[in-house]
């Protein structure tokens, strides 16, 4: 973001301040399925190659066995990995935030995480106290408690992870019900696949290593499935409205669509306008989450319905009807005029401002996107690039950046749209 925007660094003494290895726990339990995986097809191929036990090498029973061995391993890291991201950290610390990234001083040594590995971050209730997350890339959370609400809202500006920078993204769920969704698809995907594998075998009379590989392969495919079909969902709030990605209908809703908002014990509930509803599920995540995904959502919302005025020059902006080539033209000659007293219809501040209000039309900020690039494309795509990370909508962040490059297209426009326009 540019430097004029950048928030003063801020720094603070912890309590409690560490980082939740969420990162490891996941590649440590992927890492144990692969090698689990890995043991079960090799043993179905040995069998297949010496049917007889005392024919097969020892140096294949001994490579076996060290790779199970290794899985367990691995699937005792995993556990515990998973245990320390439950913990909330135990010892205290010092913490810096700045343009470049977090730092945590702590007894035993510091740690360094850039700006550009920071994704996202929230400030939660903790006990009688606060503590802000600010969640990386790689999955590890860094978690550190504060004093006052108001020193959280001055760390989350300086990681450039508040509402006006940032878009927050929030992983719901838990690994606990991750594991509950694999154990409770475990149980029909095994009686399915060894029904499909048998009349398989029996249909085409398939020798039982073969009959092994296909049951073994048919659960493998189908518990993964399962989990990315019921697995709580990617809930995204931007400036313009609520985006939850899940593995059956992925939707989004903008805050004008929405009259009010509703948290529940397991989900929070969005009424819309026409009366109909979305619910967001938010089983098996912790309280002090599910209350500041709610706090977001609410505030868009109170922030939609407020009063607003955008001002009726900035229809000038809009396509109105007219042809692409028209619309590029009209802001291309907009931006010129921005400057000459006679003919000015916006200047450049009132168009900067059109791009950057979440409530205004899409259509209307692809506008001044493009008016902006053709006054000035470094500015236009500085600007731009502020407001897409605040985006929840993909359509929209992808003709936003496509006018900052001075490109207005006709598909790429109505799909931005269309897709809000069928969003609910």
């Amino acid at each position: 973001m540019p430097a004029a925007l950048e928030a003063p660094p801020v720094s603070f003494a912890s309590s409690r301040v560490g980082v939740r290895p969420y990162g490891i726990a996941r590649l440590l339990s992927r890492a144990t399925i692969a090698s689990l995986i890995a043991g079960c097809a090799i043993s179905l191929v040995l069998v297949a190659m010496f049917p007889v036990d005392a024919a097969m090498p020892e140096w294949c029973n001994l490579s076996l066995g060290l790779l199970y061995l290794a899985s367990m391993g691995l699937m005792g890291s995993a556990i515990v990995a998973h245990a320390l991201c439950w913990l909330p950290p135990l010892t205290g610390g010092n913490v810096s935030i700045g343009a470049a990234g977090a730092w945590l001083y702590r007894a035993w040594g510091s740690r360094f995480v850039p700006r550009e590995k920071i994704e996202a971050g929230w400030a939660l209730r903790d006990g009688a106290g606060m503590r802000i997350e600010l969640q990386l890339r790689n999955g590890d959370v860094l978690s550190a408690a504060v004093a006052t609400p108001h020193e959280a809202v001055a760390a989350l500006d300086a990681a450039g992870v508040d509402p006006a920078h940032r878009a927050l993204k929030m992983q719901l769920g838990s690994a606990l019900v991750s594991l509950g969704i694999v154990l409770a698809a475990l149980v029909p995907a095994t009686c399915v696949a060894s029904m499909i594998a048998v009349a398989a075998e029996m249909a085409l009379h398939l020798a039982s290593v073969v009959t092994g590989f296909l049951l073994f392969t048919l659960v493998a495919v189908s518990v993964p499935l399962a989990l990315r079909l019921f697995a709580p969902p990617l809930v995204v709030v931007g400036s313009d409205g609520v985006s939850v990605r899940t593995g059956r209908a992925p939707w989004f809703v903008t805050f004008d669509q929405v009259e009010r908002v509703t948290l529940r014990a397991t989900d929070i509930l969005l009424v819309l306008r026409d009366g109909r509803s979305r619910e967001i599920n938010t089983l098996g995540t912790s309280a002090s989450r599910r209350e500041a995904l709610y706090e977001r959502i609410a505030a868009g919302v109170a922030d939609a319905h407020g009063p607003r005025d955008l001002g009726a020059r900035l229809t000038a902006l809009d396509r109105n009807g007219r042809t692409v080539e028209a619309w590029r033209a009209a802001l291309a000659e907009l931006a010129s005029a921005r400057d000459d007293y006679r003919r000015a219809v916006l200047s450049r501040d009132e168009i900067g401002a059109a791009l950057e209000d979440p409530h205004a039309s899409p259509e209307r900020r692809i506008g001044a996107a493009y008016a902006l690039a053709a006054a000035d494309k470094a500015d236009a795509g500085a600007r731009v690039r502020v407001v897409v990370d605040t985006v929840a909508h993909v359509p929209v962040r992808i003709a936003l950046e496509r006018a900052a490059e001075g490109e207005i297209d006709d598909a790429v426009v109505t799909a931005a749209i269309a897709e809000q326009a069928r969003a609910v």
